[in-house]
């Protein structure tokens, strides 16, 4: 399980469009993962019909698309 510092999670409509995770994968080595609903060869997407839950910020960390912090999470 990864150790998930911060999240950011986009909604349109009701719906998760996106989920980004600060993920702390060992000390001091810590990035910005992102998903969204568009398929990404390789990557982790959200389902449309996904609920917010611990296991779905876990898929992320741990399979989506790793992105700029400092673009995401403006106050690092």
């Amino acid at each position: 399980m990864d150790d998930i510092l911060k999240s950011q999670i986009e909604f349109k409509n009701g719906s998760i469009q996106s989920i980004t995770v600060l993920v702390e994968f060992s000390e001091g080595d810590i990035r910005a993962i992102q998903s969204t609903t568009t398929p990404r060869s390789g990557y982790f997407f959200i389902p449309k019909d996904a609920e917010l839950s611990n296991d779905l910020l876990q898929q992320v960390a741990g399979y989506g698309m790793e992105v700029e912090a400092k673009k995401v999470f403006k106050k690092l």
